[in-house]
């Protein structure tokens, strides 16, 4: 079938893009760009557009019980449940959010659904993305990427939810994670290879930062003998912040409207993915 379409819904698989000759339109279910972006497209004209606004809410729910969680230990406290141990004593300090300063590293769809639910804990919010679009409602300031260098000695907390381009890959490296303050707790979303695997763990081991929530790690999946699975002061979760009872229903709603500019216009207008951008 795939010689024979017009227009595909779905994650189409490389021989698929490939064998799609006459597909002018391929609205995928899901954000991440970078495994479509390097197939081999049977027309090099097609229109890709992703999931982009499907996955803010359950993702942005993910971070908060990654920070609020850590916080309170509730990860350490559900070990020594599993060992029937009462000890109030954890080898972490409680924290709070309220009145922290949170760095998010990739302000998009993800980054100001994260923002929006920190306005509760009185969270002050900096913001930094390849391209800022001015004021955002739910963060102090939004500023390009290139300036994250200068604020990332104040965070509390470093969210990541970037998505993978060139630009991207080995960015949060050991450089960066060093002048992070000591009580930080970095938490990633978006994809492993923003941050070396090997830089992660000597900054957990030497001390430069508290902690890290991690949802994507590097490598992925995380081989067994990582460090990264022993460690009091780390969370780890197999890369299923994306997932929700939501996801069909969003991402119909996304493809209609689409579709509606398809019929109307020729070309979807909605979540169009460039390819010289990566996202």
């Amino acid at each position: 079938w795939a010689p024979k379409a017009d227009v595909i819904l779905g994650w189409a698989a490389s021989d698929v893009l490939a064998r799609a000759t006459k597909c002018r339109w391929l609205q995928a279910p899901f954000a991440g760009a970078e495994r479509i972006l390097a197939a081999k497209w049977g027309n090099p004209q097609m229109v890709f557009t992703n999931g982009r606004g499907i996955f803010g809410p359950n993702i942005s729910e993910h971070v908060l019980g990654f920070m609020l969680g850590f916080n309170r230990g509730l990860h350490l406290a559900r070990d020594q449940q599993n060992q029937k141990i009462w000890d109030p004593n954890l080898p972490i300090p409680f924290q709070e959010l309220t009145g922290a300063t949170v760095g998010i590293l990739g302000f998009g769809d993800l980054g100001s659904q994260v923002a929006k639910r920190l306005q509760g804990f009185d969270c002050r919010v900096l913001g930094f993305r390849q391209h800022p679009r001015g004021d955002e409602p739910f963060a102090e300031a939004v500023y390009g990427i290139e300036r994250f260098r200068t604020f990332v000695g104040e965070f509390d907390y470093l969210v990541c939810t970037l998505p993978e381009t060139p630009k991207t890959i080995g960015f949060l490296n050991k450089d960066l994670l060093r002048q992070l303050p000591r009580h930080a707790l970095v938490v990633n979303v978006g994809r492993g290879s923003l941050i070396p695997g090997e830089d992660l763990i000597l900054a957990l081991q030497e001390g430069w930062i508290a902690g890290a929530a991690l949802d994507v790690t590097d490598p992925e999946p995380l081989p067994v003998d990582s460090p990264l699975w022993t460690m009091p002061n780390v969370i780890i979760t197999p890369h299923n912040s994306g997932l929700t009872a939501f996801h069909k229903e969003r991402a119909l709603e996304i493809f209609l409207a689409n579709f509606k500019h398809f019929v109307t216009d020729g070309e979807p207008k909605i979540n169009v993915v460039s390819r010289e951008l990566g996202y």
